[in-house]
């Protein structure tokens, strides 16, 4: 088992899955705290000694525009951005635990690199990146922007690569169970299965130089 009981954070979601309503914040804020931020903090500083570089989500949704989602965010996610532009992110939910790494949103001064690499030489080793991310126990998909309906403009929609060509995010995730025997080592892994593709996207889309978009 995991040194770090998670059980009680997943049947906290699963209760405000139920109950997304600020009343039941007031009621459960501070089984959040000692159930769901606190074993969660504890084992983003056992994958990463330098958890002060990770950004946690505020358990609350911004709802002033009328999002139709409920007031409480029903997962805690937790975000590291490095300075190449690439970034891991490690969440917990009513289904377990998810890692992932990657660019999940490409911006508009990244998305003509991203699919200038993927037209090119460049293209190819993106490919044999993925095969091995996925070798190693990995999954690519697509960040959380819609992909393209179509082929951007000017690009052929029979090229090879057109599906990563329609992205607008690109990420290696992997889902792993909350009570795993190891979780932190499960988590690791998938980060190692994306550590190709991360150096692959630093060099040839690199960081961004507009604010990213809060998530």
């Amino acid at each position: 088992m995991s040194s770090h009981n998670l059980a009680p954070a997943v049947a906290w979601f699963e209760r405000v899955a139920a109950d997304n309503t600020r009343e039941f914040w007031q009621r459960e804020r501070s089984a959040y705290r000692s159930d769901v931020s606190g074993p969660f903090a504890a084992l983003l500083a056992e994958v990463d000694r330098d958890a002060s570089a990770w950004k946690v989500y505020r358990p609350h949704n911004d709802t002033r525009f009328g999002s139709d989602r409920g007031p409480l965010k029903t997962f805690i996610g937790a975000l590291r951005v490095e300075p190449d532009g690439t970034g891991r992110y490690l969440q917990l939910d009513a289904r377990g635990l998810l890692a992932s790494s990657g660019m999940p949103f490409l911006a508009p001064d990244q998305l003509p690199r991203w699919r200038a690499a993927l037209l090119d030489t460049p293209g190819s080793a993106f490919a044999s990146a993925v095969e091995r991310a996925t070798a190693a126990g990995g999954t690519l998909k697509s960040g959380y922007p819609e992909p393209l309906v179509r082929a951007p403009r000017g690009v052929d929609p029979e090229h090879p690569r057109i599906v990563w060509l329609r992205w607008k995010g690109v990420e290696v995730y992997g889902r792993h169970a909350a009570d795993a025997p190891d979780a932190a080592a499960a988590i690791r892994s998938t980060w190692d299965a994306g550590a190709e593709v991360c150096r692959w996207l630093a060099e040839h889309v690199g960081p961004s130089a507009l604010e990213r978009p809060r998530r």
